[in-house]
Formats: C-alpha cells, sequence, structure tokens
C-alpha cells in the first residue's frame, strides 16, 4: 500500500513538472482555513463596492476646484455660462429684449452614474478535509479545486457570476442639485427695445432707455433710503419716550433734524433724476420716435 501512494506521488509530481511551474502552484497549493476561502470572495465584494463609492467621491471634486482652509477642504464647483433673450413688456412703454446671463454649476446638469455590485453569484469547488491539532482541537481546512477531474487539464476551474448596475442617485446628490439648480440669478447684460413696427430699435433709441432705466433704479433705491430713515426717526423717538419715563436723567437726545436734512437732500435727488427721466422721454417721443 505504501508503495502505491509512492507510486501515484511520482506520477503526480511528474505530471506537475510537464505542466509548467504555474500548474504545480495550483495543485500543490496548500490547504486554507475553511472560513478564509468562504469569506475571500466576500471580502472582495465590498472592497470593489467601497471604490465605487470613493469613484462618486472623485466625480464629484472633479466637477470644481480643490481649495485647502486649514484642515478642511473644499470643493468650489464649476460652472458654465448661459446667456439667452427674453422679451419683457413694459406696460404702456412696449416691449424690450433683454439678453440675460446666468452661471448653472455643473453638479445640477450632469448625472453622476452609482455603480454598485447589487448581486453577485460566485460558484466554485473546494476539497475538504478535518486535521487535529497537537492540543487536541479539530478544524477543517480546504482548498479550491475543479468539479471535474480531467485527465488533460488537472487546473481548479472557478466561474464568476457578477450582476452590476447603475442605481439611482442618492437623497443627498438629489437635493444638493435641487438646491443648486433652485438658486439660479439671471443677470442682465442688455436691453434692447423694440419698435413700433415690431423690429428692434436703433442704438440711439436703445441708448436713451438704458439710461431712463438707470435712472429709475436710482429712484428706486433713494425712496427705499428714504422709507428707512422715516422708520428709523419712529423707532428712535418711540424709544427716547420710553427712556424719558423711566430714566429722566440719562435719556438719550435724538438728533431729528440731521435726518430730516438726509430726507430733504433724497427728496431733491429724486426730484432731479424725475426730470432727467421725463426729459429723455421727450427727446426719445419728439426726435427719436419708434416710427
Amino acid at each position: 500500500m505504501a508503495e502505491e501512494e509512492r507510486n501515484l506521488k511520482g506520477e503526480h509530481h511528474k505530471g506537475s513538472s510537464s505542466g509548467g511551474g504555474r500548474a504545480a502552484g495550483f495543485k500543490d497549493s496548500d490547504f486554507i482555513p475553511l472560513d478564509d476561502l468562504v469569506y475571500a470572495p466576500l471580502h472582495a465584494l465590498a472592497q470593489s463596492n467601497r471604490q465605487l463609492r470613493a469613484q462618486v467621491v472623485e466625480a464629484i471634486k472633479s466637477m470644481g476646484t480643490l481649495r485647502q482652509n486649514g484642515t478642511e477642504e473644499t470643493v468650489c464647483l464649476n460652472n458654465i455660462n448661459i446667456a439667452y433673450e427674453q422679451v419683457r413688456p413694459e406696460g404702456e412703454d412696449g416691449y424690450s429684449v433683454d439678453n440675460l446671463q446666468m452661471q448653472v454649476p455643473l453638479l445640477s446638469i450632469i448625472p453622476i452614474t452609482n455603480l454598485n455590485v447589487e448581486k453577485a453569484e460566485i460558484d466554485f469547488s473546494t476539497e475538504v478535509k478535518a486535521e487535529k491539532s497537537e492540543e487536541g482541537n479539530c478544524s477543517i481546512t480546504a482548498r479550491i479545486c475543479s468539479p471535474e477531474q480531467r485527465q488533460s487539464d488537472f487546473l481548479p476551474r472557478v466561474s464568476y457570476k457578477m450582476k452590476i448596475t447603475s442605481l439611482p442617485a442618492t437623497e443627498g446628490i438629489m437635493r444638493l442639485a435641487d438646491l443648486l439648480s433652485s438658486n439660479q440669478i439671471a443677470k442682465k447684460t442688455d436691453t434692447t427695445p423694440v419698435a413700433v413696427d415690431g423690429n428692434l430699435g436703433s442704438d440711439a433709441q436703445k441708448q436713451i432707455r438704458q439710461e431712463i432705466s438707470k435712472i429709475k433704479a436710482k429712484i428706486q433705491k433713494l425712496k427705499q433710503l428714504y422709507q428707512k430713515i422715516s422708520d428709523m426717526i419712529t423707532e428712535q423717538e418711540r424709544m427716547e419716550q420710553i427712556s424719558r419715563e423711566t430714566f429722566e436723567e440719562n435719556t438719550r437726545q435724538f438728533d431729528r433734524d440731521k435726518y430730516l436734512m438726509a430726507q430733504s437732500h433724497i427728496a431733491n435727488r429724486i426730484m432731479e433724476y424725475q426730470e432727467k427721466i421725463m426729459n429723455r422721454e421727450i427727446e426719445l417721443g419728439l426726435e427719436k420716435d419708434y416710427e
């Protein structure tokens, strides 16, 4: 019996040498604990998922510029500039064509594919044996082997079946994209008036309309400032009355005349701008009429 085993071992080593060092390495591989053998493919799947998640983070970083603020790293998203025209009614003044420009973050328009291993089927066969240590403890070891032994090929055969799918974006990415999409502000770069016949106005008409629009914006700002001063005067007078009723000697005197004078200057400036608007509109209507 011992002699037969020696002959089988001799034939085994002979076949190994003829099949090459790589084949011998597979056939002469050591047995390892069964737990490690079963866990190995699960660990590989977990590692692949970690790498796929890291690619999502890298994809977001590639859409911006990295800035280091101390120990914190900030991704400043890159934008794409989009310009377009918009027709705007101006009441009795007809229509104008506004040239608008908007900055759109790339993250809000470019989808990020979130790959993930949804299901994996791994088929393999093993040779299992029980070993008893010197302390008397038993352990089960195994090694991968081919399902069917063939005379021409003693290499183990292992087949992997893996299904990869594209999962929808995470809730965090969707909320970030919604926030970026809803926070768009269009900047007006140019305005062209529309003539009575429907054509765009001339450069002279365009210049006058732009000048009138700027003056109107100044008047609006001055009116807001005038109202702020009025609200502040009312609030200060109320606080002064409360302070006088509680602490007669320590009441702070409010310089009302100072702010009334400021309101007077604002009112004069508004009147001046309104006269400029009227003069320019008269010039537009009499000398540079749309017709």
